[in-house]
Parts: C-alpha cells; structure tokens; sequence
C-alpha cells in the first residue's frame, strides 16, 4: 500500500511538472516598453506600435512616405514622401506633421547628421543625393551619383558620405564638408542599402545574394557574406536592410524574397541563423534594449517580432501597406 502511494505521488509530481513547462513554454516573455513608427509606402500612413505588437495610433501623411530617420530631438521622425516630392517632420508626441522640406524630387531615403545638422536625401528620379540643413530647411548641396540612388550614409565625424546608386552598381563616396567627390566604390549587382560600424562600410547587394563589406579609409573590399537559405534559389536571395547590435557583435539582413532574416556574427562574418518571416523582408529596427529585432513585411503588409534570446518570432501582426522603414524608442 505504502508503495502504492508513493508511485502516486510520483506520478502526480511528473504531471505538475510537464503541466509547468507546458505553460512556460508556451507564454511569451516579458518585453521592454518601447515605441515604434512604421511608414506604409502605398497607404500612404504610418503607425505606432508598443512592444506588443498593439497598433496604438494611425496617421495619414503623403504619398508614398518611404524612408525615416530620427530627427533633432527623441519625439520627432523625419519621413521621404516620394510621390509628394518633399520630406516632413512628424511629431510622435503630438502625432502631428511639424514641417515640410519642399521640391525634394523623388526623396527616398535619408539620414540625418545631428552634430551638424544636415539632412542627406536621396533623389531617386534624379540621379543625385540632396544635403539639406534641417533647421532652415535650406538646400546646400547636390551631389551627382548613377542612376536610383537609394541608401545614403555618413560617418560619425562628418568626414564623408556613402550613397548607393542601384542602377550603376556604385557607391559614390563624397567629402562631408566641401561634398566634393572622392572616390567611387564598385559593387556587386544592385546595391541598395548602406550601413557604417566603424571603419567597416556594409553593403547589400539586392541582385547578388550578398553583403559586401569594404574599409571606410581605403575603400578596398574586405569581404562578403553570400546568403542561402535551403529551398530557396539565389535569385530569390534579395538583401536590403542591414541593421548592426553592438551588444551582441551581430548584424541583421532582410534577405527580402527569401522571406527570412539572416543573423551574421559580425566578427567572423558566420551566418548564425536564418529566421523565417513574412514575405519580402525589407526594413529592420531593434528595440532600445537590443532584445527584439522588428522585421517588416512587405508583400504581407505586415511585421514580425523576434526574440533575440531564443532567436525565435514572438509575434507576427498586420501593419499598413507595404511597411517600408521603422524606427524605435523608449
């Protein structure tokens, strides 16, 4: 009888315990507070979401709003509205539109030098990269580059700028002060994206299933990390977006087509993981806490959040139409 028992209370045990790990596996983990503001390039919108995923807000802005950047201070994004020719401050306190740059022909991306206070656009249509100051919203230089110029980049010192020109397979390298031409680097096929970690220039080569990196002082090319997810074909590798996390000497690629992710150490250049997605990954933004990475959709009109503990999705949810650039904050 007393054997009886104890096999019970064995049995009873090992229940609680798989009923225990059951539950756990199968709750989400706790996440950190953020915000984030996704532009739709054909609903013409963007929208804020929480670190849930919960679509807080939606605001219409233009047509075609494209790239993002923070602007001067922690509530403020700046947007290319394509269609519309021009770039506006969005408030993301007030949820309203504070200024507009005007005549900004085919804006498509840009980035914003905060110590100097110049706004760099790409003019898609035009063949040229704009450099505004943000303030006044004054034109001070266009620089000349190859056909679709698309990512644009500019080092922390404000010594010189990257753009990408799609169509030539060129990145254009321009002095940040006298925005004289210096040097023009040769790509693979399209590339479309440009990121900056030191002295290591990143570059995403869309029709080349490939990032190639090249030193930001002799511009000579230090290597590459060709991509192959299994079932997929090379033509279907299509890189765009690359996003660094210091914190974990890793960096993102949305491998756009292949519908996946790529998780690169960005020491050894190892491709770590390829996380399935939605379909035509395209943008990337990290929570202030370099614990999720925020993937963006754009033939599923959706994102997808990824825990980078387990290197799993959390969650994926609907955005607006064909989401486009994210950026986050606390």
């Amino acid at each position: 009888m007393i054997q009886m028992q104890n096999q019970n209370d064995r049995n009873v045990q090992a229940f609680v315990l798989a009923f225990v790990t059951l539950i756990s596996l199968g709750t989400s983990p706790s996440l950190a507070a953020f915000e984030a503001i996704i532009t739709n390039e054909r609903s013409g919108d963007l929208i804020h979401i929480n670190n849930e995923g919960s679509t807080t807000h939606v605001a219409t802005l233009c047509s075609r709003p494209r790239g993002m950047t923070k602007g001067i201070n922690n509530s403020q994004v700046l947007i290319a509205c394509s269609d519309d020719d021009k770039v506006i401050t969005y408030n993301r306190k007030t949820k309203a539109i504070e200024t507009e740059i005007k005549n900004v022909t085919g804006a498509m991306n840009l980035t914003f030098h905060k110590p100097s206070g110049q706004l760099l656009v790409t003019n898609e249509g035009a063949s040229q990269a704009s450099v505004y100051d943000l303030e006044s919203g004054r034109l001070i230089a266009e620089l000349p580059t190859g056909l679709e110029p698309d990512g644009v980049a500019i080092t922390g010192n404000g010594n010189l700028i990257f753009v990408a020109s799609e169509n030539a397979g060129l990145i254009h390298v321009f002095d940040g002060s006298t925005y004289q031409p210096l040097d023009v680097i040769r790509t693979n096929l399209r590339p479309r994206r440009i990121a900056l970690s030191n002295d290591e220039l990143w570059v995403s080569s869309e029709m080349g299933s490939r990032v190639e990196i090249f030193d930001t002082k002799t511009r000579t090319k230090k290597g590459e990390v060709i991509f192959a997810p299994k079932g997929f074909r090379p033509e279907q590798m299509t890189p765009v977006d690359i996003l660094f996390n210091p914190n974990r000497n890793e960096a993102y690629v949305a491998l756009g087509s292949a519908n996946h992710v790529a998780l690169v150490d960005t020491k050894t250049l190892e491709i770590k993981k390829y996380i399935l997605v939605g379909r035509r990954a395209w943008g990337l933004g990290l929570s202030p806490d370099a614990q999720t990475l925020i993937v963006l959709n754009g033939l599923s009109d959706d994102f997808t959040m990824i825990d980078l503990n387990t290197r799993r999705p959390i969650l994926t949810k609907r955005a607006g139409l064909i989401p486009h650039s994210i950026e986050v904050f606390e």
